[in-house]
This record gives structure tokens, C-alpha cells and sequence, in this order.
């Protein structure tokens, strides 16, 4: 199988419960998920990681610093033979690197009201096969006070991240498209 664009899409939805000063924020795992979608010359491969969890700190400016852990044998396209070879140590090399992570380092809001923000740039660390890159990404914000979604998308390169297999039948691209949704 050859990867030619991946797409993480990682949907988290965030819900808030304010009382005073503090900023209560849940991460509901039922409406959430963390998707890719991968080209190629010849076949696209959608899938999903099925589990992931974060921990980490909001404060009530959306200020977000933690850890994003993706288990990589919870890769689910839909097609065993294919998730079989994406854990394989010609991809993800799940045996060796059980966990993807994303460590947010830092966040920045368009607005100093967490309220009435509606755009925020995200700095952190992409961890893939034990390889670890930094990566920046900016997060639209739709919903309401009580309730709302991050979105934005990145691209990195794959191969930075020693996923270099390819095939003469079936190229696939260097770059990956990352899709998160929080």
C-alpha cells in the first residue's frame, strides 16, 4: 500500500461548565475521533485512530498546554489487510512505537477574551515512530460559550517521520494533510 496524502483528523468536542473565574472544559470522547485520509496514485485509504485520550491543562483564557496520545495499533481503515500494513514497520511501526503524541507547547488566542475569541495558533510537537518534529497549526472556533469545536488543518512530511516505503505502482505523496477538529 502506498500513502500518498495522509489526513489526521482529530475531532475533539470540548465542552465548557463556568463558574466564576474557572473554566471547566471535557473532552467527549463519544463525538470525538482522530481520522486520516491517505492518497495515492491508485487507491485514497480513510481510516481512524479508535483510541487516543489527552491530559493536559486548559485555563479559562484557552490557553492549552498537555499531551495528545494516539494508539497506533488503533488504526481502523475499514480494510484489515491495509491496517495490518500501516502498523507495519514499512509505515507506523506500531510493535516498536505504540503511541503517536502531539505535546501542545503553547496556544494563542486572536482575542484576549476566551469568549469572544475566534481563532487560535497552536505550537507543539509531533511525535510519529519515535520522531519527533514541531509543528504549527491554526484552530478555528465554532460553537458557543457552553459548547464548541476547534478546527484547522496542517501539512508536514511524512518522510521527516521515517515513512519513506513506496511502491513504482502506487507513489504516495510526501506531504500529509493533519485535520484537527477539538
Amino acid at each position: 500500500m502506498k500513502l500518498r496524502t495522509m489526513t489526521l483528523l482529530a475531532v475533539f468536542s470540548l465542552t465548557t461548565a463556568l463558574t466564576a473565574r474557572t473554566h471547566w472544559y471535557e473532552i467527549d470522547y463519544a463525538k470525538s475521533q482522530i481520522g486520516f485520509l491517505s492518497k495515492s496514485r491508485v487507491v485514497n485509504a480513510n481510516g481512524l485512530f479508535r483510541k487516543w485520550t489527552f491530559k493536559g491543562k486548559v485555563t479559562g483564557n484557552l490557553h492549552v498546554v498537555g499531551d495528545l496520545a494516539i494508539d497506533c495499533a488503533s488504526i481502523d481503515t475499514d480494510n484489515e489487510r491495509r491496517d495490518k500494513h500501516l502498523r507495519s514497520a514499512d509505515f507506523f511501526d506500531c510493535e516498536k512505537n505504540a503511541q503517536h503524541t502531539f505535546r501542545i507547547k503553547s496556544t494563542k488566542a486572536d482575542n484576549p477574551s476566551a469568549a469572544k475569541a475566534t481563532q487560535f495558533d497552536v505550537t507543539g510537537e509531533l511525535t510519529i515512530r519515535g520522531i519527533t518534529q514541531p509543528v504549527e497549526l491554526s484552530l478555528k472556533r465554532e460553537g458557543n460559550e457552553s459548547s464548541f469545536m476547534l478546527t484547522g488543518s496542517v501539512l508536514i512530511d511524512r518522510e521527516k517521520f521515517g515513512i519513506t516505503y513506496n511502491s513504482a505502482l502506487n507513489p504516495i505523496e510526501k506531504l500529509v494533510r493533519i485535520d484537527v477538529k477539538i
